[in-house]
């Protein structure tokens, strides 16, 4: 199945946009997309799984409880282990995919 990623979920201002993408590609895994406004966060969090993000556009800024900061951009990767309490924030409209392994 083709899918056109960037087309998949759409930009709202000073909203977070997310769509699952799991069932229609027949995964177990948990496959999100998101579009984040600039600006637009979610606060420090933890996952039981192994969580691998790409960003697509834009500039994604990762806060870890260790007090560091990542960012990226698009076509970067980032692997998080499971149970690494994290952060993220859009430096400017970004948008990513998060697979949850």
């Amino acid at each position: 199945m083709k899918l056109e990623l960037l087309d998949l979920v759409k930009y709202h201002e000073h909203q977070i946009a997310s769509r699952s993408l799991s069932k229609k590609l027949d995964l177990k895994e948990q496959l999100m997309i998101y579009a984040f406004d600039q600006g637009e966060s979610i606060s420090q969090e933890s996952s039981t799984q192994t969580k691998l993000l790409e960003v697509l556009e834009g500039k994604l800024e990762v806060d870890f409880a260790d007090g560091t900061k990542e960012t990226f951009q698009a076509l970067e990767l980032l692997t998080i282990p499971a149970t690494k309490k994290h952060g993220l924030l859009a430096l400017e409209p970004c948008k990513f995919i998060q697979l949850e392994l």
